[in-house]
């Protein structure tokens, strides 16, 4: 038996009208997405990446914001500027420190051969004494001459070694200040010139030569700008070369042969009067 209440409403009624209100709570609480359609479901990602531009640096592209960008190129060229003033400065320390050695070393190079000399000197005037009328005068000062000069001649082996050993330094220093510089000339003019190799080489020097630079001096050559002009004129040479050729190109090519306007053609009167006047086929193609 039903139960009911006091306004003849049953409880399966009162049931039936809150499973109705529980449905229409579901499609209330259901996602919105899914009665959207699919472009207003998804965010606008494409629209978001777009709002960004990419930039390079240090060989690997970022996505920035579009008002971020001129900072970050600032940075990035404060950046750049910065470490190639801090490199030109590491490069100027170094020649400066290099120098010091080379003018140390070339101080002490001087010294030794000033006493070397002056040793030389000394020596020079035993080798002046009459030695046989000094014997026959005071033989014990002979004998006392005579180990003062062989004393005199030991210091001088001794002066003369450490004067070339003090060259020997002179000319190491300079020799691997030398490859420093040739090292860091080659690494700039690989940056002015990406072509740069053993034949482009052979190519500027030839062309040196033919300028009248001589081998030597270009042995010598440790500036990467001096390379650059030579690869200049290597490169004009070539072109101006090359002319001669292709005038003669030119010269013999066959004449253009210019399209003749199409001439129009000439109406056969008498074959259109016959035409117009009989109509047949055959005055037609006659005319035609």
């Amino acid at each position: 038996m039903t139960d009911t209440n006091l306004d003849g409403v049953s409880l399966d009624d009162v049931s039936d009208l809150l499973d109705e209100d529980e449905q229409q709570d579901e499609v209330l609480d259901a996602p919105e997405e899914e009665g959207l359609p699919e472009e207003e479901q998804q965010p606008d990602a494409e629209e978001e990446e777009d709002d960004g531009e990419l930039i390079e640096i240090e060989g690997k592209s970022y996505r920035v914001p579009k008002e971020l960008k001129d900072m970050v190129l600032m940075h990035k060229d404060y950046t750049q500027k910065t470490q190639a003033v801090a490199e030109q400065r590491r490069v100027v320390e170094e020649r400066a420190h290099a120098l010091e050695q080379r003018e140390r070393l070339l101080g002490d190079s001087f010294e030794k051969a000033v006493e070397f000399r002056e040793v030389q000197n000394k020596l020079a005037k035993f080798e002046a004494l009459d030695w046989n009328a000094l014997v026959d005068a005071d033989p014990a000062q002979a004998q006392k001459l005579t180990i003062a000069y062989q004393q005199l001649q030991r210091e001088a082996q001794a002066k003369y070694a450490e004067l070339q050993q003090s060259q020997s330094q002179v000319q190491q220093l300079t020799e691997y200040q030398r490859q420093q510089m040739l090292a860091e000339a080659e690494k700039e003019l690989r940056a002015r010139l990406p072509d740069f190799g053993p034949q482009v080489a052979e190519q500027i020097t030839k062309t040196a030569l033919e300028y009248g630079i001589k081998p030597e001096e270009l042995d010598n050559l440790t500036d990467a700008r001096h390379v650059h002009i030579l690869h200049d004129a290597m490169k004009w040479r070539a072109l101006q070369a090359q002319k001669p050729t292709a005038m003669q190109r030119v010269a013999t090519a066959a004449p253009a042969i210019k399209p003749m306007a199409a001439q129009p053609k000439r109406q056969n009167q008498a074959a259109l009067d016959r035409l117009k006047k009989n109509g047949r086929p055959e005055d037609l193609a006659s005319f035609l």
